[in-house]
């Protein structure tokens, strides 16, 4: 693969890493190119993120040019998992509040 390609791919990996504080994911690329009779030679990336709640994430994207590519394949992946995070139930920062009944008697 060429080193730029290569690069590209790590840095964006990288980025969205740093952009969920935290949170790890498995982030696996397959870039591969492709003919389409409709729009000729294009790339495609594929790119599959694995959660730490093991939940799976894939996006595809194909454009004419790899770096078009990575870039669009990155930007839907941090808005998927973006999604993600916000169906997660979030956890509670201040205890709960005791309700206070009162007792009745019979």
């Amino acid at each position: 693969m060429d080193q730029r390609i290569k690069k590209l791919i790590n840095q964006n990996a990288q980025a969205i890493q740093d952009s969920f504080p935290g949170r790890r994911y498995d982030i696996q690329a397959r870039i591969a190119e492709e003919f389409d009779q409709l729009n000729g030679h294009r790339v495609r990336v594929e790119l599959i993120a694995i959660s730490p709640d093991r939940q799976q994430i894939m996006v595809r994207e194909a454009k004419k040019k790899a770096d078009e590519s990575i870039k669009s394949a990155f930007t839907s992946l941090k808005s998927k998992l973006r999604r993600l995070g916000l169906k997660r139930p979030q956890q509670h920062t201040t205890p709960p509040v005791a309700s206070t009944v009162p007792a009745t008697s019979t």
